[in-house]
């Protein structure tokens, strides 16, 4: 799984449907953790307790194959755990970031306003 950059992971909202998006994630203590924002959908229904994620891969038919994981979801609030995260994730897609120098000035100044979140699931 450390190998995959992108992690398909799906939370129930209240109307009972799927929300359901790809988040860059990393594994730690044999859990999976997700890094976004405070304001986004997934870190709220992350709190109801419960996740599915899905990776894949292969092209051709003989070659696919995945894994489908169940588990319990919560926002991480320990900051030692957040630092632990953050250091992984930074490492893992250090080529992916974006550079300020490289996004429109408007959005940069909107990044800055925003509060990260950090959800765990556990299988």
């Amino acid at each position: 799984m450390d190998s995959k950059e992108k992690l398909y992971v799906a939370f129930p909202m209240e109307n009972g449907y799927p929300h359901v998006t790809p988040v860059w994630f990393c594994v730690l203590d044999k859990k999976l953790y997700l890094r976004t924002q405070d304001y986004k959908m997934k870190t709220r229904l992350a709190k109801a307790g419960k996740a599915c994620c899905a990776l894949d891969e292969g092209r051709r038919y003989l070659e696919l194959r995945g894994v489908v994981i169940w588990g319990r979801s919560g926002v991480v609030t320990e900051q030692k755990l957040i630092d632990r995260i953050e250091k992984i994730m930074g490492m893992k897609y250090k080529e992916q970031q974006w550079r300020a120098s490289e996004m429109p000035t408007w959005w940069v100044q909107e990044r800055k306003y925003e509060k990260r979140a950090y959800i765990e699931i556990t299988p």
